[in-house]
């Protein structure tokens, strides 16, 4: 049974991973998912009760139901009357506790969440510090005052249903037929003496009861079909983007990756994040993207990658839309970085390689680790590159601070395998100074060699070092050319640069 459940959530992990990238930002898809993989082991579990509960009971009623009749085969019609009214609003009030189920769970997900802030480290300091407890507390109230109007509704009418089911299965086919009936024929038809009616009334008794072990189970049954036809729909979701083995193979040498009049909205919305975006970016150049929060940069990445599909517009690779390219031989090309980068629970090495680590991998971590400014670190680590990071699963484990935990996120680019990459670098090291950002990025370019490196910041510490930038504005490209270009212009790029040019240290 743990073995058959491991494989549902080991399918249910794979598949997730499958997943186009649009799936993680729709919240039913994500509620369907939690309320599948949450309930894998309960529903296994029950599988196997119900399977047992089924054979018994029917073992069980055929043993008893051959007693009544030989006395008279009319009774059994009250249990099994009993029966099938039982069924019906044990059907109907089980699909009424799934749905407040669905509800309940997308409303607790959010009272989960505000009770989660108050416990874990990490937003100890803040809260302490400030009154954000207050709007928790007050989304944390409103979660419960929405799960309290569901269990009203709900529970209304489940009452009810459950009160039929009472009246009508116990107090009257069970507790008045049955004996009401052996009365009728030991009393007045006198077809039957007191011994039959107590031995009858007890069969009786022990049909009712295994069917209505019977009906629970199959009422169970209903709920693992519930959750079934949920599992099937997470199975059978299909992709557009992940998985996309492409018509065209991937070209050997390094070609132009260009953009062509690209626009993107969110499915379901009419607003554009991205409109018109042309831009043309040649093997080994070193481009900046730069412009304040929201102006559409990250997305403008993720369309890159093909973590997004183009709205309008379209995004190629040498001589052919990226669309026509496996995926993931596509992002093969890529070494990238994001502003939300992660840290696993596993070794320096593997957070490093973002794969399992072998023997022969040793020089290129370390390697990697010295590109991103994280040497000196690394010599203070009790086992080097064998380090586990965070203690969540190892009390040796080691916390890094914010900028050693984006120097390790940034030794992935200097780790990857591939050649003539194309780095990406989406405001990475927006938790580190900005003299470690210009050594850090500096670092990145010289040893970059012919790899084309896209940088994305609203920080402009390294844009002299670009060999063009676009700067991005209200989802569109408000201004492009050099640093010395951009500067004569007078614009907004000018503006942004100078009011942040006491934070740069540069070669005059």
């Amino acid at each position: 049974m743990v073995r058959l459940a491991g494989k549902i959530q080991r399918e249910l992990m794979e598949n997730n991973g499958k997943m186009d990238l649009l799936c993680y930002d729709s919240p039913e898809y994500y509620d369907m998912y939690i309320s599948v993989a949450s309930k894998t082991d309960e529903m296994v579990q029950k599988s196997v009760d119900c399977i047992s509960k089924l054979i018994g009971g029917f073992l069980a009623m055929i043993v008893a139901a051959a007693v009544i009749f030989t006395i008279h085969p009319v009774i059994a019609i009250f249990p099994v009357c009993g029966f099938i009214v039982n069924l019906m609003t044990r059907f109907k009030i089980t699909r009424l506790e799934f749905e407040y189920d669905l509800v309940n769970k997308k409303y607790m997900r959010k009272a989960e969440y505000s009770k989660r802030v108050f416990y874990q480290p990490e937003y100890a300091k803040e809260l302490k510090l400030s009154t954000v407890k207050e709007p928790l507390r007050a989304q944390f109230d409103e979660a419960l005052e929405k799960c309290e109007e569901a269990g009203k509704y709900y529970g209304v009418r489940i009452t009810w249903i459950s009160l039929i089911n009472w009246i009508m299965v116990y107090t009257v086919f069970s507790f008045f037929c049955v004996p009401a009936f052996l009365g009728y024929l030991a009393l007045v038809l006198k077809s039957v003496v007191l011994g039959d009616v107590a031995s009858t009334n007890n069969a009786a008794n022990i049909v009712r009861r295994n069917l209505n072990e019977i009906n629970f189970a199959l009422v169970d049954f209903q709920i693992i079909g519930q959750y079934g036809d949920r599992f099937r729909k997470l199975i059978e979701h299909k992709s557009n983007i992940e998985g996309h083995k492409g018509d065209v193979a991937i070209p050997k040498e390094p070609q132009v990756l260009s953009l062509k009049d690209v626009s993107f909205a969110y499915p379901g919305t009419d607003r554009n994040i991205l409109n018109h975006i042309s831009l043309s970016v040649k093997p080994g150049e070193k481009i900046a993207i730069v412009g304040e929060n929201g102006a559409g940069k990250s997305t403008f990445v993720k369309l890159l990658m093909r973590l997004y599909d183009v709205t309008d517009g379209s995004i190629c690779y040498g001589d052919y839309d990226i669309r026509s390219y496996s995926t993931d031989e596509y992002r093969d090309l890529y070494g990238a970085v994001f502003q939300d980068y992660q840290i696993y629970g596993g070794t320096v090495a593997e957070n490093v390689l973002m794969r399992e680590y072998r023997n022969e991998d040793k020089e290129r971590v370390e390697a990697a680790l010295e590109l991103a400014d994280f040497g000196k670190r690394l010599k203070t680590l009790p086992h080097g590159i064998d380090t586990v990071l965070t203690k969540e699963f190892d009390e040796e484990g080691i916390n890094l601070s914010g900028g050693e935990a984006q120097k390790v996120a940034i030794a992935r680019i200097f780790a990857k395998e591939t050649e003539n990459v194309i780095a990406i670098l989406d405001e990475p090291s927006s938790a580190i100074d900005p003299v470690s950002e210009y050594r850090l990025n500096e670092n990145l370019i010289k040893n970059a060699k012919n790899s084309t490196v896209i940088f994305i910041s609203h920080r402009l510490s390294t844009t002299r070092m670009a060999d063009r930038i676009y700067l991005f504005a209200e989802g569109g490209i408000k201004e492009q050319g050099t640093h010395d270009e951009l500067m004569a212009l007078g614009g907004e790029y000018k503006e942004m640069f100078e009011r942040q040019a006491k934070n740069y240290i540069m070669s005059v």
